[in-house]
Protein backbone atom coordinates (compact mmCIF):
# COMPACT_ATOMS: atom_id res chain seq x y z
CA UNK A 1 0.00 0.00 0.00
CA UNK A 2 1.58 2.86 -1.52
CA UNK A 3 2.45 5.69 1.57
CA UNK A 4 0.41 8.79 0.02
CA UNK A 5 -2.53 8.35 -1.90
CA UNK A 6 -2.84 9.10 -6.00
CA UNK A 7 -4.10 12.45 -6.55
CA UNK A 8 -5.74 13.55 -9.33
CA UNK A 9 -4.59 17.32 -11.09
CA UNK A 10 -8.68 17.65 -12.41
CA UNK A 11 -10.42 19.07 -9.99
CA UNK A 12 -14.02 17.78 -12.28
CA UNK A 13 -12.74 14.08 -12.75
CA UNK A 14 -11.44 11.55 -10.40
CA UNK A 15 -10.64 7.93 -10.76
CA UNK A 16 -12.45 5.68 -8.61
CA UNK A 17 -9.81 3.15 -8.71
CA UNK A 18 -6.69 5.11 -9.66
CA UNK A 19 -4.45 2.75 -7.84
CA UNK A 20 -5.41 -0.77 -9.79
CA UNK A 21 -5.27 1.67 -13.17
CA UNK A 22 -1.97 2.72 -11.54
CA UNK A 23 -0.64 -0.92 -11.32
CA UNK A 24 -1.62 -1.74 -14.31
CA UNK A 25 0.31 0.59 -16.06
CA UNK A 26 3.14 0.54 -18.41
CA UNK A 27 6.17 2.60 -18.78
CA UNK A 28 6.57 5.44 -20.70
CA UNK A 29 9.85 7.21 -20.11
CA UNK A 30 9.97 8.27 -16.28
CA UNK A 31 5.79 8.56 -16.35
CA UNK A 32 3.63 5.60 -16.39
CA UNK A 33 0.84 5.17 -18.63
CA UNK A 34 -2.63 3.40 -17.99
CA UNK A 35 -5.69 2.48 -19.80
CA UNK A 36 -7.72 5.62 -18.21
CA UNK A 37 -4.42 8.03 -17.01
CA UNK A 38 -1.20 8.91 -17.13
CA UNK A 39 0.87 9.22 -13.75
CA UNK A 40 3.91 11.17 -13.17
CA UNK A 41 6.24 12.06 -9.80
CA UNK A 42 5.65 14.19 -8.17
CA UNK A 43 6.09 15.39 -4.12
CA UNK A 44 3.99 13.81 -1.85
CA UNK A 45 3.25 10.87 -3.33
CA UNK A 46 2.15 10.78 -7.57
CA UNK A 47 -0.14 12.73 -9.44
CA UNK A 48 -2.21 11.62 -12.50
CA UNK A 49 -4.33 13.67 -15.53
CA UNK A 50 -7.43 11.32 -16.50
CA UNK A 51 -8.10 10.78 -20.36
CA UNK A 52 -11.65 11.61 -19.09
CA UNK A 53 -11.14 15.31 -18.55
CA UNK A 54 -8.34 15.85 -21.31
CA UNK A 55 -9.96 18.67 -23.72
CA UNK A 56 -7.37 19.27 -26.13
CA UNK A 57 -3.65 17.20 -26.79
CA UNK A 58 -0.57 19.18 -28.77
CA UNK A 59 2.82 17.70 -29.45
CA UNK A 60 5.80 20.04 -30.15
CA UNK A 61 9.36 19.86 -30.94
CA UNK A 62 11.62 21.92 -28.30
CA UNK A 63 14.99 21.55 -26.38
CA UNK A 64 16.10 21.62 -22.91
CA UNK A 65 19.25 23.70 -22.67
CA UNK A 66 22.53 21.93 -20.84
CA UNK A 67 24.60 24.32 -19.86
CA UNK A 68 22.81 27.66 -18.94
CA UNK A 69 21.22 30.22 -21.17
CA UNK A 70 23.83 29.67 -23.96
CA UNK A 71 25.19 26.66 -25.49
CA UNK A 72 24.46 23.03 -26.03
CA UNK A 73 20.18 22.03 -26.21
CA UNK A 74 18.77 18.50 -25.58
CA UNK A 75 15.87 18.29 -28.31
CA UNK A 76 13.13 16.84 -26.87
CA UNK A 77 9.20 16.60 -27.34
CA UNK A 78 6.69 18.05 -25.25
CA UNK A 79 3.13 16.53 -25.52
CA UNK A 80 0.35 19.28 -23.70
CA UNK A 81 -2.13 17.70 -22.34
CA UNK A 82 -4.87 20.31 -21.55
CA UNK A 83 -7.37 19.83 -18.91
CA UNK A 84 -10.77 21.24 -17.00
CA UNK A 85 -10.59 24.23 -19.63
CA UNK A 86 -7.40 26.37 -18.57
CA UNK A 87 -4.87 24.32 -16.96
CA UNK A 88 -2.53 21.84 -18.81
CA UNK A 89 0.35 19.54 -17.93
CA UNK A 90 3.38 18.96 -19.73
CA UNK A 91 5.35 15.98 -20.55
CA UNK A 92 8.75 15.46 -22.25
CA UNK A 93 10.33 12.80 -23.76
CA UNK A 94 13.29 12.08 -26.07
CA UNK A 95 12.09 10.25 -28.65
CA UNK A 96 8.84 10.01 -31.43
CA UNK A 97 7.88 6.83 -30.63
CA UNK A 98 7.57 7.43 -26.46
CA UNK A 99 5.54 10.83 -27.60
CA UNK A 100 3.58 8.81 -30.40
CA UNK A 101 2.56 6.25 -27.30
CA UNK A 102 1.02 8.86 -25.20
CA UNK A 103 -0.75 10.46 -28.41
CA UNK A 104 -2.28 7.10 -29.14
CA UNK A 105 -2.99 6.02 -25.58
CA UNK A 106 -5.60 10.04 -25.59
CA UNK A 107 -6.68 9.14 -28.94
CA UNK A 108 -8.13 5.95 -27.78
CA UNK A 109 -9.75 6.85 -24.61
CA UNK A 110 -11.22 9.96 -26.33
CA UNK A 111 -11.53 9.46 -30.04
CA UNK A 112 -13.91 12.69 -30.56
CA UNK A 113 -10.50 15.25 -29.16
CA UNK A 114 -8.26 16.48 -32.03
CA UNK A 115 -4.76 14.88 -31.72
CA UNK A 116 -2.09 17.71 -32.92
CA UNK A 117 0.72 15.46 -33.80
CA UNK A 118 3.94 16.13 -34.77
CA UNK A 119 3.76 16.97 -38.91
CA UNK A 120 7.54 15.98 -40.08
CA UNK A 121 10.95 14.86 -38.64
CA UNK A 122 12.51 18.02 -38.92
CA UNK A 123 13.09 20.09 -35.52
CA UNK A 124 12.39 23.20 -35.13
CA UNK A 125 14.42 24.29 -32.07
Amino acid sequence: MPLFQLKSLSQTCTLPDAAGDHSASQRLAQYRLGREAVYFPAFPGSRYVPFAAVSKVMARYTSMPLTGCCGKALPMICVRLFYDGEFYQDFMFETRKEADRLLDAVQAARPELDVERLTSDARAI
